[in-house]
């Protein structure tokens, strides 16, 4: 669904090549299941792959002497390039132009190459020329390999969000390597590449799922080796291994093992790592070493609302598509989620108290996060759907609900109830928070914090968007935003509390703004970790472990608390909002009393 996750990764491996030359990239072989891809627009596309430090580690200290790509017919004397990219902007290591071929071409790199450090992110490939003629056709030079709609291939340029790296699929992996001496590394040697431990909380006595890729990146093929892991400061488990590999060859391994009984509620770390290769201990650099935290707990609480925090901007498009797709996940949702729209630093609604989150999550916009917690296996925490929104916004749709349930089902550790007063002759507004931990929340965290956020429904601003009858992308000066994040009662990154038996309270007063109507407003209430900052050291650990929010909508001038209602029938609703008469086969969403309260399959 989004970036570079493990399905990809595991695509990383070594192509044919001299003895001391490595290929290296998505695709590897020579092999091409596609030919005369084509954008359909004649022009120059700066086009590529994108490589990071988890594929490049393992070639630390070799050097780059040369780019590949293979064309379906000629495109002229044509530019080949590597760029370092560093703060999200592009530092030039190799530029250089050559004359094309149908088949592969090889370009070579004048002197001794490009060291690689194993940090670094790379991005690579040509400029691809479409002439009228190839449009006209319909059948241009590109060549792809492997599933036709997926893949790495990325184009460089402004396409509606600034200038960057946009993401293309339909012809699967773009058909560009590395060539890479790696005349420089050890005969034998074993670097991990992901380590999966499913999701950070652990049920006490679970057992635990350790799922890892590795390459074999020495010279020699490897015919046994040990993979270790240790729990914090304890004896260290060595598994062994028996099966032969090649170099440069891919694995997996799935080690499946009981957590201690005596491992106590709380944060624990796991150190996995390379133990031994052909019966030798390994001296374990940090290429073979993987740390992992996760957390024991014992008495889990429901959560009360799964927390979808949106990263929009108002000039771009598809943040107005992804807000319907939200606006008709959160009817079927009911009292499952709430939401918060953060804007773009720089734009219009944006809430400058609130551009850490920007700098942490929104690696592009829009993107999504829930409960600010992490998902195994992915690149980055928050979400992207843009590759979905315009195209198939139905698919989006069809999983969003799941996707959201599968954190609200996961454990809370804290609760909170929300008691609000408002005045308008003055427009001030009280808040107080009665809230509850488990027994287990402290020991994880260490201490809690609580942020108070105010959000506004119905803000009339400007949007891009696209007309629903010409298709055309159109300015909207009246379009109403949902979520936005108007105003922090806290600190943005939380006030800590102190918690007395396991439980706080908590209590805040501002003015309303006069441009405001309260009416629209919501108070939101998190409780995470307390930290004096949150860095992308410690993002990890800042996930959502309590939720709750509250209309003002019936509480402007009087005190009511979260949730509270009168009688109301029972209701039953389809994943994708539609109202039943009855309980249907499937999953289905229950509201008794007015709360989302259950979800529920029926059998035959």
């Amino acid at each position: 669904m989004k970036r570079l996750i493990l399905s990809l990764l595991m695509l990383l491996a070594i192509g044919a090549a001299e003895a001391q030359q490595r290929h290296v990239g998505y695709t590897v072989t020579d092999d091409i299941s596609l030919r005369g891809g084509y954008f359909g627009t004649p022009g120059t596309y700066t086009i590529g792959a994108l490589i990071g430090p988890q594929m490049l580690q393992a070639y630390e200290g070799c050097k780059i002497i040369g780019v590949r790509f293979a064309l379906n017919q000629s495109i002229g004397r044509t530019r080949t390039f590597i760029y370092n990219i560093e703060n999200n902007q592009f530092v030039a290591l190799m530029e250089q132009k050559q004359r094309t071929y149908e088949g592969w071409n090889d370009v070579m790199i004048n002197g001794d190459g490009i060291e690689i450090k194993g940090s670094e992110t790379l991005f690579f490939g040509y400029d691809y020329v479409e002439t009228e003629e190839m449009a006209a056709a319909e059948e241009g030079a590109l060549c792809g390999n492997g599933d036709f709609k997926s893949g790495s291939f990325m184009l460089y340029g402004n396409y509606g969000q600034g200038e960057g790296l946009y993401t293309l699929s339909n012809l699967g992996c773009l058909c560009v390597q590395l060539i890479v001496d790696v005349s420089s590394l050890p005969k034998k040697d074993i670097d991990l590449l992901t380590l999966d431990t499913g999701f950070k909380y652990k049920m006490k006595g679970e057992q635990m799922e350790l799922f890892t890729s590795f390459i074999n990146a020495g010279l020699d093929s490897i015919c046994s080796y040990e993979l270790c892991y240790r729990i914090d400061d304890r004896e260290p488990v060595a598994v062994a291994f028996a099966d032969t590999l090649v170099s440069g060859e891919n694995e997996t391994k799935d080690i499946l093992f009981a957590m201690p009984d005596d491992l106590a509620a709380g944060s624990h770390r796991l150190l996995f790592y390379v133990g031994q290769l052909e019966g030798a201990s390994v001296q374990t650099p940090r290429s073979d070493t993987i740390k992992v935290s996760f957390a024991v707990y014992e008495e889990p609480m429901q959560r009360q609302k799964a927390y979808v925090e949106v990263y929009t901007q108002s000039n771009n498009y598809l943040s107005a598509l992804l807000n319907t797709v939200m606006k008709n996940t959160k009817k079927a949702m009911g009292d499952m989620m709430c939401m918060v729209n953060v804007h773009r630093p720089g734009t219009p609604l944006a809430v400058s108290e609130a551009d850490y989150l920007s700098s942490l999550y929104a690696y592009t916009y829009p993107s999504f996060s829930v409960n600010r917690a992490y998902f195994p296996n992915e690149a980055y925490i928050a979400y992207d759907v843009n590759d979905y929104l315009e195209v198939a916004p139905e698919i989006i749709e069809a999983f969003m609900p799941e996707l959201i349930l599968q954190d609200y089902y996961g454990p809370a550790f804290a609760t909170v109830d929300i008691h609000p007063t408002y005045d308008a002759a003055t427009r001030q507004l009280s808040v107080s928070l009665d809230g509850q931990l488990s027994p287990d929340a402290l020991p994880i965290t260490g201490g809690v914090a609580v942020t108070v956020m105010l959000t506004e429904n119905n803000v009339r601003s400007g949007q891009q968007d696209m007309n629903p009858i010409t298709g055309r992308i159109q300015n909207n000066a009246n379009y109403q935003h949902p979520n936005v994040l108007r105003a922090y009662l806290t600190r943005p990154i939380g006030d800590a509390v102190e918690a007395t038996d396991n439980t706080f309270t908590a209590h805040y007063t501002t003015t309303l703004d006069s441009k405001w109507k309260a009416e629209d407003m919501e108070v939101v209430v998190l409780v995470t970790k307390a930290a004096d900052e949150v860095t992308d050291d410690n993002v990890m650990d800042m996930d959502v472990i309590g939720c709750n929010s509250m209309t003002l909508e019936q509480t402007v001038g009087i005190r009511e608390q979260a949730g509270s209602a009168g009688q109301q029938p029972t209701e039953w609703y389809s994943l994708s909002g539609v109202r039943l008469t009855q309980p249907a086969r499937g999953l289905t969403i229950v509201r008794e009393n007015g709360r989302v309260t259950k979800r529920f399959s029926v059998k035959k």
